[in-house]
This record gives C-alpha cells, sequence and structure tokens, in this order.
C-alpha cells in the first residue's frame, strides 16, 4: 500500500473528533456529488437535443431500434463536436486527455488523494460534449471525477490532513457510483475493492456515509438507472446455470479483447495519426458518423437500448451487430480522445451478449426463465472483467434490480468470467492503464499474491 494511505494512520485513528467531522463532510460530499451527476446528465441530454434536435434515445424510440437511422449531416455534426472537444481538451486539460477513474486511483494514491476541482469540471464539460455528440462513452467515470473533484474541494477549503484528504477522495468515489446506480453497497465495496484494495474502519463509516447521502439524493433527483425489477424472475432453474456459465465465459472474452484493444487502439492513433492533437476527434467523429448513421443505437449512453435488450425486444442478429459496433465505436471514441467512461458500454455490452445468448436457448426450444436475467448475467460478468470490481459487480446487479434471485445467475457467470481471464493471465482495464503509466498502486499486493503457488494472479 503506498505511504500516503498510511502514514497518520495511527493519529488519525485514535481522534474521534477527526472521524466526526471526516463523516459529517462525507454526508456533504454525497449531497453535491449527486447534483453534480444531475448536472452531468442535464448537461449530455442538452447537448444532444441541440445538436440532434432530440437525446438520442429518444430518436431511437420513435423509430425504432431496428429502423432507427441518422440523417446524413450528423456525421458532419459529429465531426465538428469532435473539434470542438479536441479544443476544450486542450486549452482546459492540455496532455491531459481522456482523463478516467484509473486517473483518480492514482491521486488517491500519489497525489494526497487530490484531483483538481478546475480538472473535475472539465472532465465534467468535456465528457457532457464528447457524450452529447453521440461519443459512444459512459457517464459513470465522468461522474466519479467530479465527485472526486468536490471531496478535493471540501479537504482543500477545510485544510485536512493528508489522511483525512484521500478518505473524502473514497468518498466522492462512493458517492459518484451510488448516485449513478442506486447502489449504496456497490459503490462501498467497489472503493474498497478497487481503489484502497484494503478494508479500516476508519475508512469505511466516511465512505458508506457518502454512499447513503448520493444515492438518497439521487432518488430525489432521479438520476438513477433502473432495471425493471418485474421483469426479473423469482426463482432460476438449476439447469439454466450451464448457460449463465457460458455467458460468463463469453464475457471474459469480450472483456479480455476490449482490454486489450482500447490501449492498443491508443496506442497506434497516437503513433500514427500525424495530425494535431485538437483534430484526432474530428477523425474519431467522422468514424462514429459513418457507424452512427445506419446504427444510432450504438451512439451515447445507451441506456435505452440496455433496458430493451433486458426486456427482450431486440432481435438476435441485432444484439450481436450492436454488441460489435458497440466495442468498435468506443474504442474509437476514446482512442481518438473523446472523454468518458467504460462503465456504461460494458453494461450495453454485456446486456446484448447476455439476451442474445438468451434468445439462442431459447431458440432451441428448452425453457428459460427470461431474457432478462440472462442480459443482467452478462451485464455483471462484463463489467467485472473490464473494471476488474468483481464482488461489486455482482452487488450492484442485485441493488439495480431490486431482486435477490439475481445474486446466483450473476455471481456464477462472473466466476465464469474470471476462471477465463486467470486462464489467460489477463488484468482488468484499470490496472493495465495503471501499469502502462508505471503507477499502479497495488504492486505490493500483486507481490505478496505471487507467493500463492499454484494460482495465475492479477489484481
Amino acid at each position: 500500500m503506498s505511504d500516503i494511505i498510511g502514514t497518520e494512520e495511527k493519529k488519525f485513528r485514535n481522534l474521534d473528533w477527526t472521524i466526526a467531522r471526516t463523516v459529517s463532510l462525507s454526508i456533504a460530499i454525497g449531497i453535491m456529488a449527486a447534483f453534480a451527476a444531475k448536472g452531468l446528465l442535464i448537461a449530455i441530454n442538452l447537448t444532444q437535443t441541440y445538436l440532434h434536435k432530440t437525446p438520442l434515445d429518444t430518436l431511437v424510440m420513435e423509430q425504432g431500434i431496428e429502423n432507427a437511422t441518422l440523417p446524413i449531416w450528423s456525421i458532419g455534426v459529429l465531426a465538428f463536436l469532435g473539434l470542438i472537444v479536441g479544443l476544450l481538451t486542450h486549452y482546459l486539460m492540455p496532455n491531459r486527455a481522456n482523463r478516467g477513474l484509473s486517473h483518480v486511483i492514482e491521486d488517491i494514491h500519489f497525489n494526497q488523494g487530490q484531483t483538481g476541482v478546475r480538472e473535475g469540471l472539465a472532465v465534467g464539460l468535456i465528457s457532457a460534449v464528447s457524450i452529447g455528440a453521440g461519443a459512444s462513452v459512459g457517464r459513470y467515470g465522468p461522474a466519479v471525477h467530479l465527485g472526486a473533484a468536490v471531496a478535493s474541494g471540501m479537504g482543500s477549503i477545510f485544510k485536512l490532513s493528508t489522511q483525512e484528504k484521500v478518505v473524502l477522495g473514497c468518498s466522492g468515489i462512493a458517492a459518484a457510483i451510488s448516485a449513478s446506480f442506486i447502489a449504496p453497497l456497490a459503490a462501498v465495496i467497489f472503493v474498497q475493492e478497487v481503489v484502497l484494495r484494503q478494508w479500516r474502519i476508519y475508512q469505511f463509516i466516511p465512505v458508506a456515509a457518502a454512499a447513503v447521502a448520493g444515492s438518497e439524493t439521487a432518488k430525489l433527483l432521479d438520476v438513477q438507472f433502473v432495471i425493471l425489477s418485474d421483469l426479473i424472475p423469482d426463482s432460476i432453474p438449476p439447469y439454466e446455470f450451464i448457460f449463465f456459465g457460458i455467458i460468463g465465459a463469453l464475457s471474459g472474452v469480450v472483456g479480455i479483447a476490449f482490454n486489450q484493444a482500447l490501449p492498443k487502439a491508443a496506442g497506434l492513433v497516437a503513433k500514427h495519426v500525424k495530425i494535431d492533437n485538437r483534430l484526432k476527434p474530428v477523425v474519431g467523429g467522422l468514424l462514429l458518423g459513418c457507424i452512427g448513421f445506419m446504427y444510432p443505437s450504438v451512439l451515447g449512453l445507451g441506456g435505452y437500448e440496455t433496458q430493451m435488450a433486458i426486456a427482450g425486444n431486440i432481435a438476435f442478429q441485432l444484439c450481436l451487430i450492436l454488441l460489435v459496433l458497440k466495442f468498435v465505436a468506443t474504442i474509437i471514441s476514446l482512442a481518438f480522445g473523446f472523454n468518458g467512461g467504460v462503465f456504461g458500454p460494458s453494461l450495453f455490452m454485456g446486456a446484448m451478449l447476455g439476451a442474445a445468448v438468451g434468445i439462442m436457448v431459447e431458440g432451441t426450444g428448452i425453457s428459460i426463465s427470461g431474457i432478462s436475467i440472462y442480459a443482467i448475467a452478462g451485464m455483471g460478468a462484463t463489467v467485472a472483467t473490464v473494471i476488474g470490481a468483481v464482488f461489486a459487480a455482482i452487488i450492484a446487479m442485485i441493488e439495480m434490480t431490486g431482486k435477490l434471485s439475481s445474486s446466483l445467475p450473476v455471481l456464477f457467470s462472473v466466476a465464469s468470467a474470471y476462471i477465463v481471464i486467470y486462464l489467460f493471465s489477463q488484468s482488468s482495464l484499470l490496472v493495465r492503464q495503471l501499469d502502462g503509466r508505471g503507477k499502479n498502486p497495488f504492486e505490493e499486493i500483486r507481490a505478496k499474491d505471487k507467493k500463492y503457488e499454484g494460482f495465475k494472479t492479477k489484481p
């Protein structure tokens, strides 16, 4: 574990008033993070409405997923918005494009838990324009950045110690995740599992307080990603776990391919696309426009399409097409300089994969519980593979569905996905990004893991 987290631990734990202050500030951070998440969503919808005359999800809903198309001039709009993104990135975040969750983890461990407020606002603005234009990225990564930035501002205002700033940074992350999904338990587990990789009561209490405050405020603001619980069966026949295992294995393959393809694509663009960085999103916008012209469902957040896959309202062939195109569109978006997260695209790809398997099984005449649980199993397994958050992904699916019956299918799918990951000795995207920058704070844990012979371990 990095020295920053351990420097003042003894002093911090012995001061009850310090913990009380941190908890109070974490609650405030949770409330503000929920408002930030809502503001980001409003900015995205306003951008889409202004540029495309209507939000992309509404456009697809009105035309139907199978028949939806964009007017030819939308290709030019995407290219123009690419230029805007390039200029905003150049002037607001020079040499710091594609700021994501891995950078926030770096800040937690190597920058005294401080993510600059100016940087957080810049990430929010650039991400809103990127997603509003149609870039195939998620809003949850930018929301996390905003949450961490709010926490950093709070730490600076109250002149807190390094240890307190680290805890508040983690509270900001948990609050943003909780507000986005109404999944406070998953948010707390995510921070402990992915960000800190350790459990300490003085960290847990403020983080939990922020997560609860974030989720409750988000409910009032109507921020959440909702999965209709009445689509989820109350019981699952044992034989269906064979198919959940298949979904998990396929999700592992998709996740590994995505985790390898994204850094390689970004490297190839940086090395071989010899144009000004301000113009690279223009090229990306043209490519996205060509894809979105025929399949606008893969542009933007894709929340409506994910819900339709869960409901079983997308045909088998279209599920596969959207899976492949979303994979490609997300890589193009991030490699060419648009800003956003990968959590949303992972949910989208997982839903399409799971729904496709469910449709295929049902087509053989085998009785199944419903397409919905197959799609949700795919979502959990794909997110766990890409982000590296095994327990958080499982708990998130349970909280988002509101059905405990979804736990075992998701658990089995995630376990199957991780068998594939370990067989091929692969790492999550976050770990790859941290390793690529030479700033992985979890090397000590990795070294300890390697002492257990017979296991291929990756953080």
